[in-house]
């Protein structure tokens, strides 16, 4: 059975470009990094729940605010890491240098802008977006959004120095920097939280620290101690138009995707506030730990990224797409196991977050729905869009994304949670369906060769 699975690896990840072992080994650092982020967030997570559920209901708001702006920079951080591949599959380091820069100006500039736009707007967004919570939570929820904004522009520019590491397949230099990020967080949120019981502004604050700690290590990184392209300060204030017009013709609708589909989260926000603030806390408890879930996906989705956006800027299409389809087989079998590890320690999950015991049997259900979707039609609702995007082929699993989620999670998610009654779990089981969805019409545009065609048609 061994020697058969081995033949099978070596036939599926083998060729010019890669080998099974390169691939095994950017896989094992990716999973050891999202891994890493997930489990540091559940832990600092449990550290805001233990000041009560109203705390961990405001971050949870917040949260998804967080999420929507930081994807306005992060989303051009993936537009530049899909050219920064492309260079790299040619060979070309002049793009590459360019390319890395690039995104990095372009990241911080944009995060600069709007942090401080969302800083002077945050009061009044919080009181339109959730009109009906407890004052004590909108207070939480205002205190904490404004500390994250002040966090955002270094971690922008983090961002694109850590997508930059990961498009060129060094998985370990972006391991690196995440350990550094992700541990201070956890140190800053044990010191902020626990050590100096400053509750949700403890939350803030421990953000703040760790990104600035962050991008001071990661520009140091990339520029004086790991700089295998010779890149130059100086190269952050230079302009190529080409590059730049990339950036912005694959970051901005995956930009636009992203909004949207933060914005629909918030819709979802909406009308779970509709619901018991127990009820929301334990929905903030299913998020984070669904997130660590999730961390081998996120793996195999940074994988295929890589792999695919090399291989098509080699103009090597076919090995693109048989890359794509190797790794959703195998990582089927990946994110089944590790759900199911994940599952089997849900006591412990209950002992960092202490939820009360009227929210345990929620928490459980929602994750065994989610994991369930996740294990069957994860990869490929998920993987896929990587694979078209490297392509240029960014359109097409946007709309895709956004109209399953609206009918989703927000349609049939509010008809299960609110009108039929079923409470959290309801959005869990939309979230299913969703998943399958999204899986069915992606597989058959993977398939197809319009993506080919869109790439051959922009670089002819």
């Amino acid at each position: 059975m061994i020697p058969k699975l081995s033949r099978w690896l070596e036939d599926a990840f083998n060729s010019e470009h890669f080998t099974l072992r390169q691939i095994a080994s950017m896989l094992m650092t990716l999973i050891m990094d999202s891994f890493c982020i997930m489990i540091i967030n559940v832990l600092s997570s449990s550290m805001v729940s233990s000041v009560g559920e109203a705390a961990m209901a405001a971050v949870n708001m917040v949260g998804t605010v967080n999420v929507l702006v930081s994807l306005t920079f992060t989303s051009l951080a993936t537009g530049g890491a899909i050219v920064v591949a492309r260079a790299k599959g040619s060979h070309d380091d002049a793009s590459l240098r360019s390319a890395i820069c690039q995104s990095i100006s372009i990241c911080t500039l944009i995060s600069l802008v709007v942090s401080m736009l969302l800083y002077l707007l945050g009061e009044p967004l919080v009181h339109l977006l959730y009109p009906r919570v407890e004052p004590l939570l909108t207070e939480y929820a205002v205190r904490y959004l404004k500390l994250v904004c002040l966090s955002l522009p270094p971690y922008a520019m983090f961002c694109a120095i850590f997508n930059a590491f990961r498009s060129i397949g060094d998985t370990k230099s972006a391991l690196l920097l995440t350990i550094v990020i992700n541990g201070a967080h956890l140190v800053g949120s044990f010191v902020f939280i626990n050590g100096m019981h400053l509750g949700v502004d403890g939350a803030g604050w421990s953000l703040i620290a760790a990104r600035l700690l962050g991008v001071m290590v990661a520009v140091g990184w990339m520029f004086l101690m790991h700089n295998e392209y010779q890149l130059r300060f100086r190269d952050l204030f230079k302009s190529s138009r080409a590059i730049v017009s990339e950036i912005v013709h694959l970051g901005v609708p995956i930009a636009s995707e992203s909004v949207l589909l933060q914005g629909g989260m918030l819709l979802v926000q909406i009308y779970l506030a509709r619901l018991t603030t127990m009820e929301m806390a334990a929905q903030g408890v299913i998020s984070g730990i669904f997130n660590l879930f999730s961390s081998t996906s996120n793996a195999l989705i940074s994988l295929a990224a890589t792999v695919c956006g090399q291989c098509i800027g080699a103009r090597q299409y076919e090995l693109a797409r048989k890359y794509c389809v190797k790794i959703i087989s195998a990582g089927r079998f990946v994110v089944l196991g590790s759900t199911l590890l994940f599952i089997a320690l849900m006591p412990l999950w209950f002992w960092l977050y202490a939820p009360s015991q009227a929210a345990r049997p929620i928490i459980f259900t929602s994750l065994v729905i989610g994991g369930a979707a996740l294990s069957l039609f994860g990869c490929d609702s998920n993987i896929i869009p990587s694979a078209l995007r490297a392509a240029g082929d960014v359109v097409f699993p946007s709309v895709v994304s956004v109209s399953t989620l609206f009918l989703g999670r927000i349609l049939v998610g509010y008809v299960l949670t609110i009108v039929l009654g079923m409470g959290v779990p309801g959005v869990w089981v939309a979230l299913s369906g969703e998943m399958l969805v999204r899986a069915i019409v992606l597989r058959r545009r993977i398939r197809g060769e319009k993506w080919i065609q869109k790439h051959q048609a922009r670089t002819a």
